[in-house]
């Protein structure tokens, strides 16, 4: 898993508590863009170290999502990043049975929070982009793809989006839509998909990388 959504949406993030602190409190998105959620950039912050191997953040993100999610179990995006988590755990885990539980179980909370609140695009690309990264044998690459266009849908309007979606967190759907076109060898679907997310910011960091994107296929 190389890549991921605080990358991708090159957030900043404020202070946030460590580890073991009871005293935060976690606050529900808004009706704006879920992402620029101070709370939530923290766990994007974190969730990007523990995709870049920090497995000592890794534990720590993983117990913080554990005790929140049980204090709101109605903040189902928290309850995707815990899944997503989950997953990078069994990347940690030495071979054997544990391995493959905290996948099943990072695959659990994941579909749970998008079943949960699908309506939410943040929650579902949470997931589309944790099963995009995971390898081909475990056969979710065509749920992200599936993921991506209704996340595409809903950007456009054609599909119940129950939030106002900054204009990079649009980019990023339309970047790794045609991302997983481009896996799944349609890249008639990732060069249309590219091209409109290129409109909407062509100077943008992430329309730099759709243009790269783009020049490979021609």
């Amino acid at each position: 898993m190389k890549l991921f959504l605080a990358t991708a949406l090159l957030l900043a993030a404020p202070f946030f508590p460590a580890s073991g602190q009871t005293n935060q409190t976690v606050a529900s998105p808004s009706l704006g863009d879920p992402f620029s959620d101070p709370l939530i950039q923290q766990v994007q912050k974190r969730h990007q170290k523990a995709v870049n191997g920090d497995s000592t953040e890794t534990k720590s993100l993983t117990t913080d999502l554990e005790k929140w999610t049980k204090e709101h179990p109605d903040n189902h995006l928290l309850q995707a990043y815990l899944g997503s988590v989950y997953t990078l755990d069994s990347r940690d885990a030495w071979p054997g049975p544990g391995k493959l539980t905290y996948l099943e179980n990072g695959g659990k909370e994941l579909d749970a929070a998008v079943a949960a609140d699908p309506n939410n695009p943040a929650v579902r690309f949470v997931r589309a982009i944790d099963y995009f990264e995971l390898p081909a044998i475990f056969c979710k690459r065509q749920t992200a793809r599936d993921d991506f266009q209704i996340l595409v849908k809903q950007v456009e309007g054609l599909l119940p989006n129950a939030y106002t979606l900054n204009v990079e967190t649009q980019q990023a759907i339309y970047y790794y839509a045609g991302l997983s076109y481009k896996q799944l060898s349609q890249p008639t679907d990732a060069k249309e998909t590219w091209q409109r997310g290129f409109k909407l910011a062509p100077s943008s960091p992430l329309g730099f990388k759709i243009r790269a994107e783009l020049s490979k296929l021609d």
